[in-house]
């Protein structure tokens, strides 16, 4: 599994849907624990974002935008 996969799948565990936010650390540590870099989880999150799935918000959150 890839880090964009990762990602999707710590979202979608937290049940969100569009609309929703959600702190970055929660998909962070998990994602630290399944063995990702950090640079890894950043480049997948940026990636997400420019395909307008998510959207980095103000307060290290993350808004859902598309359904996961």
């Amino acid at each position: 599994m890839d880090a964009v996969e990762a990602v999707i799948k710590c979202l979608r565990k937290l049940d969100l849907k569009p609309g929703d936010n959600v702190n970055i650390y929660a998909i962070g540590a998990p994602l630290i624990d399944m063995g990702f870099d950090p640079e890894a989880i950043i480049d997948a999150v940026c990636l997400l974002e420019a395909q307008k799935v998510i959207q980095l918000i103000p307060g290290n959150q993350i808004s859902i935008l598309k359904p996961l």
